[in-house]
């Protein structure tokens, strides 16, 4: 590695660490003032607690200062080896250099050293603090290798995709050709939610699970039929009707399957933008790139909901050489979120027109958190109407129905043909628990993801 690819790196490494810096002075900020709101507060830690948080800001920091401090060793021993080199002409050199040897000498202790005037040269190019400059004189006894960090990420297709092209790539290509539009919304439905299949292959796959559910559905009913001795015209007739349905509703699933996922990747990007929208704007309030603030907030880890679309812009800035602007505007076409899209959107017209990135990304940040405030406020109220009904429907009108059933018991008679135990019983242990398990079910639907 050259020293100018070293010096580059460091650069880079600074301003990631003169980001991650402010940020973490952003988030101690933001605790201090959410002390007296304890349920913002615990929104915004988002299940953490703030010395958690603030342990990962400390250890990804120190993380780049020993990529720094690996990178300034590469530079040293470069320049070493320069002033080595010079000292001696070429025939001197090759004189005196010894024979190979199975025994080489044992190595010395590695000791980091840079000249005064090499290093007051590339601390100031690079615009190193204290702090900085205290770690490289300290030096390391042992130089572990720098992780290699992925870029971008590429698309590899699955075992069971193959098997599916192998056996319905024909037959895929011949219905898309027929029928372009209805496919063609099938391809968008997989981009936007996110689903790293190619929609060939995923209509490949869709044919061949159909297939296989056909299959296995036939087989099960003949067994079933054999089974209650149903006769041969009985047992085929009910066997391919239900092999027949089973081959459609799994067609339509995975027809549909996209858009379910899309409306669960909408709400969970919802819930995490107002964060990013706060950690994309104390990034941009350091002086970084806009390529940079991405690639800061990929790497961080935190928002496992929009991962996968910063995800997306990295890999066309880095992979496909696309400029952020061009970067950004492809996103916005593809992403669930409406919010998300209108954030990229702005962000493209904003660097376009050479506007202030940095004020904003803090309006919208605060918008954001305004609006998300103002949605779990309302999601509370809606909450405590729902208990009101789950108190009057759940608790108090089944004891009504209990008295009634023990009144109507001592006067004697029935109801509608059923006795009294035999209607209490079906009350108590199959209709109270399948309402309660499906006003569950509804509070868990409704309620947004943390």
């Amino acid at each position: 590695m050259s020293v100018e690819t070293s010096v580059n790196e460091i650069i880079s490494l600074v301003e990631e660490i003169n980001a991650q810096q402010h940020y973490k002075s952003t988030f101690i900020s933001e605790c201090k003032r959410l002390t007296d709101n304890p349920r913002e507060l615990s929104a915004y830690l988002k299940g953490k607690t703030q010395q958690e948080r603030e342990d990962y800001y400390n250890r990804y920091i120190n993380e780049l200062l020993d990529r720094i401090d690996n990178a300034s060793i590469r530079i040293a021993s470069a320049f070493e080896d320069q002033e080595e080199s010079s000292d001696e002409s070429p025939e001197l050199s090759a004189l005196s250099a010894p024979e190979p040897t199975k025994k080489t000498k044992k190595k010395e202790k590695e000791v980091f050293y840079v000249g005064k005037t090499t290093r007051k040269k590339y601390l100031k190019e690079i615009g190193a603090n204290e702090e900085i400059i205290l770690r490289l004189k300290k030096g390391k006894k042992h130089i572990s290798r720098p992780e290699e960090i992925v870029d971008y990420t590429v698309y590899q297709t699955t075992t069971y995709g193959k098997l599916s092209n192998a056996f319905f790539r024909g037959r895929t290509e011949s219905l898309t050709r027929k029928h372009p539009e209805f496919y063609a919304n099938l391809s968008h439905a997989l981009r936007k939610a996110d689903i790293n299949i190619l929609s060939k292959t995923y209509v490949s796959m869709q044919f061949f699970t159909s297939f296989l559910l056909f299959i296995f559905a036939l087989f099960a009913g003949l067994f079933v039929s054999y089974t209650f001795e149903m006769g041969l015209v009985q047992s085929l007739t009910a066997s391919a009707v239900l092999a027949i349905i089973a081959a459609i509703v799994t067609f339509t699933l995975f027809y549909y399957y996209p858009s379910t996922v899309i409306g669960s990747h909408n709400r969970i990007i919802k819930n995490d933008l107002p964060f990013v929208i706060i950690h994309m704007a104390a990034v941009a309030s350091s002086g970084s790139k806009p390529s940079s603030i991405f690639k800061l907030i990929l790497s961080s880890g935190e928002y496992k909901g929009i991962q996968s679309e910063i995800k997306k812009i990295v890999n066309y800035v880095n992979l496909f050489g696309y400029d952020i602007s061009t970067a950004l505007r492809t996103v916005a076409t593809t992403t669930p979120s409406a919010r998300f899209k209108d954030l990229l959107n702005g962000m493209v017209s904003t660097i376009q027109s050479g506007g202030d990135l940095k004020g904003y990304l803090q309006q919208m940040a605060e918008e954001s958190m305004n609006t998300y405030t103002l949605e779990r406020k309302k999601y509370v109220e809606t909450l405590s109407t729902y208990s009101d009904i789950y108190t009057g429907v759940l608790i108090a009108a089944p004891l009504l129905f209990i008295v009634t059933l023990a009144i109507i018991n001592v006067l004697g008679g029935t109801i509608g043909g059923f006795s009294v135990k035999v209607i209490a019983l079906a009350g108590t242990f199959i209709l109270l628990p399948l309402l309660n398990i499906m006003f569950f079910l509804f509070i868990n639907i409704i309620q947004p993801e943390d």
